[in-house]
């Protein structure tokens, strides 16, 4: 089993997200909550189990450096900015 940590970059490989490119808020009990600041904002969280998701090696320090406010525009900035690298 993978372990995952705050500000990681994740493809779903499940469900009606499939395929879509998330950062993960928290990763406990075999769980990650997913945000990509577009569908589905920090507010409104997915909560995917460590399987369907998959690891893109790739980290990000945006998850504690920003307010809560202003969260959903910097990840979106951070998805961005990453996919050049994927």
């Amino acid at each position: 089993m993978e372990r995952y940590s705050a500000g990681d970059l994740v493809r779903s490989l499940c469900g009606h997200d499939k395929d879509g490119v998330f950062i993960v808020l928290s990763a406990e009990g075999g769980y990650v909550t997913l945000c990509d600041g577009k569908r589905r904002k920090a507010a409104k969280k997915k909560k995917k189990k460590y399987r369907h998701v998959q690891s893109l090696k790739l980290h990000s320090d945006v998850i504690g450096s920003v307010p809560p406010y202003a969260l959903d525009a910097a990840v979106r900035r951070e998805i961005k900015r990453l996919e050049k690298f994927i």
